[in-house]
């Protein structure tokens, strides 16, 4: 239930959700004063939503730099899912923007800054929960010859807590209760510190960050609009949220 409710108040955050709200509010209204009004509070806010500078502000406010000193070696790195999905017309892995996070993965396991990789997630959909992110990417891994003995598997989670919790459980049954590194996007990692914190020792590895660290001060920035922007913003709400769901869950 807490999680299909979550993911109803995720829906209704959404930014463009309250803009057409107020939206059709005004247009359909026949009081005159509050048509006007509503048009202008629309207006307001979706310039706000969409400015980006002042996105890009909050992004840099939020997101984690990770771990600056990594240890020369871990045990295993810990990739939380939400990159891929299995296409359901080819069978194959197809992989999304946040796919950095496995790209970067398997750049540390070859490297041997990392011995071996584990995928961390189940389904998060709420009707289809028998395609496993964890299981695609599974095969893949072993279509480019990373061999099983350096997969570890998580397939149960639907969250980023559950990710924890399955991850960590499987993790002691094997013995490893030291040397993980958990790699996700750096607007992620705050909230999977929560999680994953109650484990002393956890190094973070922060990937494709959404910020842009030079400020930009050009006029298009400040004055236009723009999608990308009110794009990066539904991610950095869907993560506040998230982030105060979980620190009231693990207070």
């Amino acid at each position: 239930m807490f999680f299909i409710l979550s993911k109803i108040l995720l829906f209704l955050i959404k930014p463009l959700v309250w803009v057409v709200f107020i939206l059709f509010r005004g247009i359909f209204t026949k009081d005159e004063s509050k048509r006007k009004r509503r048009l202008i509070i629309a207006s307001i806010l979706l310039y706000f939503f969409s400015n980006g500078f002042l996105v890009n502000e909050a992004l840099r406010l939020y997101e984690s730099k990770g771990t600056q000193q990594l240890d020369s070696t871990y045990k295993v790195g810990i990739v939380l899912g939400g990159f891929s999905s299995r296409d359901i017309n080819t069978g194959k892995t197809v992989f999304y923007e946040s796919s950095d996070r496995f790209l970067q993965a398997l750049k540390l396991y070859n490297e041997g800054k990392i011995k071996k990789i584990m995928i961390s997630s189940g389904s998060a959909s709420v009707i289809n929960q028998t395609t496993k992110e964890a299981d695609a990417v599974h095969e893949y891994l072993n279509t480019i010859h990373v061999p099983d003995s350096d997969i570890i598997i998580e397939n149960k989670s639907r969250n980023t807590s559950e990710n924890a919790k399955y991850s960590l459980k499987i993790l002691d049954s094997l013995g490893i209760k030291s040397g993980i590194l958990v790699i996700s996007s750096a607007w992620h990692l705050p909230r999977a510190k929560l999680c994953f914190n109650k484990r002393e020792g956890i190094h973070y590895f922060a990937t494709n960050f959404y910020s842009i660290p030079i400020r930009d001060y050009s006029p298009d920035n400040l004055l236009i609009p723009s999608a990308e922007a009110l794009s990066k913003l539904e991610y950095l709400i869907k993560e506040w949220v998230g982030y105060m769901v979980y620190w009231v869950k693990e207070k």
